[in-house]
């Protein structure tokens, strides 16, 4: 497999530094017509996109900070106490929320009468059709993820509002203001059945039981490390070596491929894996290679370095909430460069789940596994995909 080279300022305009992005709101008036109260009782008070395709549809699509592929973005709720958009739903698209500080309540079902709490970096899948809602339940400003994953860019042009709510917009803020939020692609449905704006199925119900399945609690999961010996057949040590200390499979497609299928929380679309790294001070897996899937990192506490290239010889250092995505085929390593136990996130998205077996281990890696464990270890992982590479 062939690896490139990408120079720091070839690699800048996939960083997101959080302390720099401006509130999507901001963009709002001036852009679509929207009063900038209008999107924030519709959102939430403040957005931040971290990260979206170019020509993504829908209301979320101005201006990322990192121009992403097709089918994911990233996008960082700020919410002071009690603050919570209207419920809505997304008809083709599988909504992602995570806390990252605080407290969130993540309500479901057309009046919202389901709900679960979420403690930081629990994990929630909503499976599209749902109509949610969050909110911020603690007394102090707090912090929420979400990520949104589609087979493509028209697949985000799929929000609608319930009738409670389309009622409500249009008694606050005038029938204008739909008619604007259609214009980029919110459905407006009414107490009648009958929808303004763009033709969206009809929404869905799911039950408890079946929610329960979609949900991730950090504390409840065991690392990779700890499960998937047997399967792979490569030992515990080797393993820490080569992914982290303590990995934590989130999310991932059912049957994906390559080494890290094992185990995911929920079983999430074809396109994404969602991971957290927890990484004692100075632990950090070797130097690899994802060539077909593009590999995100954010720093969730403590602070990270990422380096990039063969020898890993150039690096950023990302502090909490901010992000880089590492394209195709470069060789990078992140390592928590903090005085105490640190968690990052990595969000691993492809176009199928046939991507991800995609990992290739440069020259130096590839010789001290073979020196640490033999060459029994680097026939295991070649057997889950993985791609050694030799001087």
């Amino acid at each position: 497999m062939q690896t490139i080279d990408i120079s720091p300022e070839e690699m800048a305009p996939h960083i997101a530094r959080f302390s720099e992005q401006e509130s999507q709101s901001a963009h709002y008036a001036a852009e679509t017509g929207i009063p900038r109260e209008a999107y924030e009782i519709m959102a939430a008070e403040t957005l931040y996109l971290m990260m979206a395709p170019e020509t993504q549809g829908g209301p979320m699509a101005q201006r990322p900070a990192v121009t992403g592929d097709s089918g994911t973005s990233v996008i960082i709720a700020r919410c002071p106490p009690g603050d919570k958009p209207l419920l809505h739903a997304h008809h083709f698209t599988v909504e992602t929320f995570m806390c990252l500080t605080g407290r969130f309540r993540i309500r479901w079902g057309s009046k919202g009468e389901q709900q679960i709490d979420l403690d930081p970096h629990d994990m929630i899948a909503v499976p599209p059709g749902v109509d949610r809602q969050f909110e911020n339940i603690t007394d102090e400003e707090a912090l929420l993820l979400v990520i949104i994953s589609g087979s493509g860019d028209e697949d985000f042009s799929d929000i609608s509002m319930p009738p409670g709510e389309t009622d409500f917009m249009r008694e606050k803020f005038g029938q204008a203001v739909l008619d604007a939020y259609a214009k980029i692609g919110t459905a407006w449905r009414q107490a009648d059945g009958s929808i303004n704006g763009p033709k969206v199925p009809a929404p869905i119900e799911i039950p408890d039981a079946a929610m329960a399945n979609r949900i991730a609690r950090l504390s409840d999961m065991q690392p990779l490390s700890a499960t998937s010996g047997d399967s792979i057949g490569v030992p515990r040590e080797a393993r820490e070596m080569v992914a982290a200390k303590n990995l934590y499979l989130l999310m991932a497609p059912e049957n994906q491929g390559g080494p890290m299928a094992h185990h995911a929380a929920i079983q999430g679309p074809d396109n994404i894996s969602v991971l957290i790294a927890e990484c004692p001070p100075g632990d950090s897996p070797l130097l690899h290679a994802h060539h077909h899937t593009v590999e995100t990192f954010m720093c969730l506490t403590g602070k990270f370095r990422i380096r990039w290239g063969e020898e890993g010889e150039d690096h950023i250092d990302l502090d909490p909430y901010d992000m880089i995505a590492v394209p195709p085929g470069v060789d990078r390593q992140f390592e928590n460069i903090s005085d105490e136990d640190a968690r990052l996130l990595v969000v691993i998205t492809g176009t199928s789940r046939d991507d991800y077996n995609d990992i290739s281990m440069p020259p130096n890696s590839t010789a001290a596994i073979r020196e640490r464990f033999g060459q029994d270890v680097i026939d295991a992982y070649g057997e889950r995909g993985v791609t050694f590479r030799e001087s």
